[in-house]
């Protein structure tokens, strides 16, 4: 970028060191300004790319994020399959008992019916002979 020094610096330094010495010490002036400048400018870009880098490394992407979700829906699937399974063995538990129960039934309605089974069972267990 250009630089300008303000003309009363041009003034006072042709004052006190001539006009030709004034224009020398001005361009030498103007020239390190600009290589301040410059220097400041990569500089500045140079940690604008390192915090960059340091940011990106940091902060999550697309892409992980889209890992992470399939794995809390695998996780979430995991967890309804053994919520699941547990109520079904649980169902399962429940009509195993009633099927016991059921068929208790059953054969005390059939003994109970049946003359000749309502005879064995006194015989068997001694009330008659």
């Amino acid at each position: 970028m250009i630089t300008t020094l303000p003309i009363e610096i041009l003034y006072l330094l042709e004052e006190k060191i001539g006009k030709e010495e004034a224009k020398k010490v001005s361009s030498a002036i103007i020239a390190s300004l600009d290589v301040i400048e410059t220097k400041a400018n990569d500089t500045a870009l140079q940690k604008k790319l390192e915090l960059k880098d340091e940011l990106t490394k940091e902060l999550a992407t697309k892409a992980d994020i889209a890992r992470l979700t399939e794995k809390l829906e695998e996780k979430a699937t995991k967890a309804d399959l053994v919520l699941v399974e547990t109520k079904l063995e649980a169902k399962i538990d429940n009509l195993e008992l009633k099927m016991k129960l059921y068929f208790v039934i059953l054969l005390c309605a059939i003994f109970l019916s049946n003359p000749t089974a309502t005879n064995l069972i006194t015989k068997i267990i001694g009330i008659t002979k």
